[in-house]
C-alpha cells in the first residue's frame, strides 16, 4: 500500500542530514571536529520501481532522482531494516509507518501525507551529499585546519628538542670545562704542593728528626699528661703543661669559657719554636696532605692536654665541643682560700 503511493506520487520527502568530520592532527591528542547540515527536502522520483534487485538486497523501492543518484526506500511496518542491508545500500531512507493509527491508514489523503512527507524517516546511508560545496569545503577546512595544528605542533616539537639539544651540549661542554679546570687545578696543586714540600724541606727533615729522637716521658700528674704529638714543642713536656696549669689557667675568670688557640698564643710566646721551623708550624694550612700527617696540628696537642684535665675535674667542658672553663671550687679556687 505504502509503495505503491509512492509509486503513483513519485515524490518523497527525504530525512534530514548531518555529515560529521573528524580529524586527528596530533598523535594521542583530543581530534578536531566539524560538520555540515543538510535539511530535509522534497524531491521528485525520476524513475521508481519496487522490489528491484541489488545484488543480494532487494529493497521495497529503488528510485532515481534528478541529478541521477540512486535512492533506495524501506517502508517498516513490522520489522526494521537489519544492519547488514543498512551498510550494503547506498542512499537508504526508511520510512517508519508501524506506530500510524489505524484512522490514518484508512484515510486516503492523511495516509498518503503520512507516507510521502510527515512520517518518520531516517538515513542508514546516504553519498547524496557528499560531493557538494558546502560539504567538500567544510572537509577541505577542517583538514586545513588540522594540517596547520599538525605543522605548529611539528615546528613546537623540533624546536623544543633544539633547545634540549643545545642545553645538553651546553651541560656537556660546562662539564668538560669543569673537569679540564679540575685536572687543571689537581696539576697546579701537585705543583704547588711540591714547591711548599721543596720550600719547607730542611724545617720538615728538622721535625721529623725531633720526632725521631723523642723519648714520651711517663705521666707524673696533670702537669705532665702524655699527649699525641707532643713533640712538636720544643720544650719538655712538664714545662708547657706546666706554664698552662701556673700561669694560664689561673688567669682565667670562672666559667668564663675558653678555646685551646687562646691557651696556645700564650704557650708559644712564653716558648717559641726554632726560627728554622716556626714558619712551617705557622704555614702548615698551606703543606700537602702528606706532608701535613708529620706535622702535628699544636692547637690540637693542647686541647688534647685540656681535655684530659676536664676529665679528671680539673677543669670543665664548656657549653659545646672544644671550649673549656673553669669552675667554683677548682683547685686554683681552693689555693685562694
Amino acid at each position: 500500500m505504502a509503495k505503491q503511493v509512492i509509486l503513483d506520487e513519485r515524490r518523497l520527502r527525504i530525512p534530514p542530514l548531518t555529515i560529521p568530520f573528524e580529524f586527528t592532527p596530533i598523535e594521542d591528542d583530543l581530534p578536531i571536529r566539524s560538520s555540515v547540515h543538510y535539511p530535509e527536502r522534497d524531491v521528485q522520483l525520476v524513475e521508481v520501481e519496487a522490489e528491484k534487485q541489488q545484488g543480494r538486497w532487494r529493497p521495497d523501492l529503488t528510485a532515481i532522482l534528478k541529478n541521477g543518484s540512486p535512492l533506495h526506500i524501506e517502508i517498516r511496518v513490522t520489522h526494521a531494516v537489519d544492519d547488514e542491508k543498512a551498510e550494503s545500500l547506498d542512499n537508504l531512507v526508511e520510512i517508519n509507518l508501524s506506530q500510524l493509527p489505524v484512522e490514518t491508514v484508512y484515510d486516503e489523503d492523511a495516509f498518503v501525507d503520512e507516507v510521502i512527507l510527515n512520517a518518520e524517516r531516517c538515513w542508514h546511508r546516504c553519498s547524496l551529499y557528499d560531493d557538494l560545496k558546502r560539504t567538500v569545503e567544510t572537509r577541505q577546512e577542517l583538514e586545513a585546519r588540522a594540517e596547520r595544528i599538525a605543522k605548529e605542533h611539528a615546528e613546537r616539537k623540533a624546536a623544543e628538542e633544539k633547545r634540549a639539544y643545545h642545553a645538553e651540549m651546553s651541560r656537556m661542554r660546562e662539564q668538560a670545562r669543569r673537569q679540564a679546570s679540575q685536572k687543571l687545578k689537581s696539576k697546579d696543586s701537585f705543583k704547588s704542593d711540591a714547591l711548599v714540600h721543596q720550600k719547607y724541606k730542611s724545617q720538615l727533615v728538622r721535625l721529623k728528626d725531633r720526632q725521631s729522637s723523642y723519648v714520651m716521658p711517663p705521666a707524673e700528674g696533670s702537669k705532665s699528661v702524655p699527649v699525641d704529638g707532643e713533640w712538636v714543642f720544643f720544650v719538655p713536656r712538664s714545662a708547657w703543661q706546666g706554664f698552662i696549669m701556673e700561669q694560664c689557667l689561673p688567669k682565667m675568670r670562672i666559667d668564663r669559657e675558653f678555646t685551646a688557640r687562646e691557651i696556645l698564643s700564650e704557650v708559644v710566646r712564653q716558648f717559641p719554636w726554632p726560627a728554622e721551623v716556626s714558619e712551617l708550624i705557622k704555614s702548615r694550612h698551606k703543606l700537602s696532605e702528606a706532608d701535613v700527617r708529620n706535622v702535628p696540628d699544636p692547637e690540637k696537642v693542647v686541647a688534647g692536654y685540656l681535655k684530659v684535665l676536664a676529665a679528671n675535674a680539673v677543669l670543665a667542658f664548656g657549653s659545646h665541643s672544644g671550649v673549656f672553663k673553669r669552675y667554683d671550687g677548682d683547685r686554683w679556687s681552693r689555693d685562694r682560700s
